[in-house]
């Protein structure tokens, strides 16, 4: 019996779930809340990074600015990240830390992604990327256009 093809964002759902199942097992057994790992991905990836700009990151995994304002001190006081005139960046525990939860994550996605096709898994990454990097205001403006008459 075969299965049906999935419409594009269901089978990006049920990826995403698939997926998220392994980051969350770490993440808890890390110790950190979702948010802080992305901040501290959000640092380790970039470097040095305005307040402003983590914040906007954060809106994007449905923190709220109360909510990121009370996270960002939090990551401060545990000596992750350092506070320096709006400018966030990883402190050196904090860099520590995010190799370590970094190359857990990467283990636990390489041997998922093993199960598959490596050509396939890069073209689903290269895809992903140019979708995360496309400005929203014209994904948007693409989805909701005016059918031409």
């Amino acid at each position: 019996m075969n299965a049906p093809t999935l419409p594009f964002g269901t089978a990006m759902a049920l990826a995403e779930r698939n997926l998220r199942g392994p980051l969350t097992r770490i993440l808890t057994e890390e110790d950190l809340e979702p948010g802080a790992w992305f901040t501290l991905n959000a640092l380790g990836l970039r470097g040095i990074v305005p307040t402003t700009t983590v914040k906007e990151l954060l809106s994007t995994s449905g923190y709220d600015e109360p909510r990121a304002d009370a996270l960002l001190p939090r990551l401060a006081a545990g000596g992750l990240i350092e506070d320096r005139d709006g400018l966030l960046q990883l402190s050196p525990a904090g860099s520590e830390r995010y190799t370590s939860v970094r190359d857990r994550i990467a283990t636990a996605a390489g041997r998922v992604f093993s199960l598959f096709d490596a050509t396939q898994v890069e073209t689903a990454r290269a895809l992903l990327q140019q979708l995360a990097e496309t400005d929203p205001a014209t994904i948007n403006a693409v989805a909701f256009a005016e059918a031409p008459a």
